[in-house]
């Protein structure tokens, strides 16, 4: 059979139903916040107290294929597609049809050539890696945590139609395509333990640090108005990278927690000394049922997005101190922030330019500064023709934009003590959590 698949410029941001995460899968990570492919292998260690007040150890590997590499931040958007898709089959049989036309629709992106290619190469990541869980996965109907040192998988197989030669078998299968979950995963998927997932939510979300951080926090969060962890703990379950420093994982979680409070599901964080360690604390932002006949208050609205905003002007207000900006420079740059914000959503604007601020002017250009490298590699592609025109209609003349990363941080420097820890979590949490 061809191999040749439908090709449409822009899919429709798709969802508009509810979909489900299997609970393991959220509290442990099975694949990094990159959108390229590695190889290696991500760990998480913890340790947990029972009930009897005996520890615990949990280690969680996940093996990338020799070939395909680990999953990627696209193969996981890829996997609650697929999961979304299963849910509308009703959790009946392992082997789900699915279209890749249709993954990419609820995932709210191109349906061309190469977001189709993507979406292959996702699969055959899903189908090669293999997790070890030690201690860490919970059995629903066992109602403990079990060993699976052989390791699953979280597909058995996949099959495309369009990529299958024989027409025969393809007219036989009568669907554009298939998986088979993998079979632990499976029973566990099975026995219900499952959270549904707000799939408008989890795919409007720009980076792969908020849509991971939206996943583990709406679990955390869904019995409590706060959830408080060790940072370095929080990292490994994230799968992020190894750091040393605590200042240098807040950093890298910053602006997902940025996106996460703008959208109006966190009211805010906080990092806590706790003794020796350094701990970070989330709020979420509690539902409001103030509505008027056509929806969601304008007041609403204001009140959810008042503490980034707030975050945003002491952001600008501190860094200018720190860079010795004067009030002219700042007030300039006010104005430069009004009109761009109105060509821009009130998400996107509370999430990277709101943390903006103009270092320096010149007869021919302006740079601006912003918290860190990645916001600048964010704002730099999508938002600098925004700035750009805003900045000559306020100068009245052409301004070419440069972008720097804040070099003084405001959020403290980090201390030789700030090593990184595992504390063990309170006496039966994971029972509680994870039953």
């Amino acid at each position: 059979m061809a191999t040749t698949h439908p090709t449409r410029q822009h899919a429709q941001p798709a969802p508009t139903d509810r979909g489900r995460d299997e609970m393991n899968l959220i509290e442990f990570p099975f694949a990094t916040l990159s959108r390229r492919a590695t190889l290696g292998s991500i760990r998480c260690e913890r340790w947990i107290t029972d009930p009897q007040g005996q520890r615990h150890r949990q280690l969680w590997t996940v093996q990338g294929g020799s070939a395909s590499g680990l999953p990627t931040e696209f193969d996981e958007r890829v996997y609650v597609a697929l999961m979304a898709v299963t849910r509308r089959h009703g959790f009946t049989e392992p082997r789900v049809p699915f279209s890749v036309y249709g993954l990419l629709r609820i995932m709210g992106e191109s349906t061309d050539s190469r977001h189709y290619q993507s979406v292959e190469r996702s699969l055959e990541r899903l189908l090669r890696v293999s997790i070890v869980a030690e201690g860490a996965f919970w059995d629903r109907e066992k109602h403990e945590l079990v060993e699976l040192l052989n390791g699953f998988h979280l597909i058995e197989r996949y099959w495309l139609a369009y990529r299958e030669r024989d027409r025969d078998l393809a007219q036989r299968e009568g669907v554009p395509g298939y998986i088979v979950w993998g079979a632990e995963l499976w029973r566990s998927i099975r026995q219900g333990y499952l959270k549904d997932l707000d799939l408008r939510r989890f795919y409007a979300l720009q980076t792969p640090v908020a849509r991971r951080l939206y996943r583990f926090l709406d679990k955390k969060l869904h019995r409590s108005a706060t959830y408080e962890i060790d940072i370095f703990q929080f990292a490994q379950q994230l799968g992020m990278s190894r750091y040393a420093y605590p200042a240098k994982v807040r950093e890298k979680l910053q602006p997902g927690i940025d996106e996460l409070v703008a959208q109006g599901f966190l009211a805010a964080s906080e990092v806590v000394r706790v003794r020796s360690y350094t701990r970070v604390r989330f709020t979420r932002r509690a539902p409001s049922t103030r509505t008027s006949s056509r929806g969601a208050s304008p007041l609403v609205a204001a009140d959810a997005a008042e503490p980034v905003e707030r975050a945003g002007r002491d952001w600008r207000r501190a860094t200018a101190e720190a860079h010795g900006i004067g009030a002219e420079r700042r007030q300039l740059w006010e104005r430069v922030l009004r009109l761009a914000r109105k060509e821009v959503s009130d998400l996107m604007y509370r999430a990277w330019l709101a943390r903006s601020l103009l270092l320096e002017v010149t007869e021919t250009g302006a740079v601006v500064l912003l918290p860190n490298p990645y916001a600048v590699a964010q704002v730099r592609t999508p938002w600098d023709g925004t700035l750009r025109v805003a900045m000559e209609r306020v100068l009245a003349r052409s301004c070419a934009l440069t972008y720097r990363a804040a070099e003084k941080p405001t959020e403290g420097t980090p201390s030789p003590e700030d090593t990184p820890s595992l504390r063990p979590l309170a006496a039966g949490l994971v029972a509680d959590d994870q039953g």
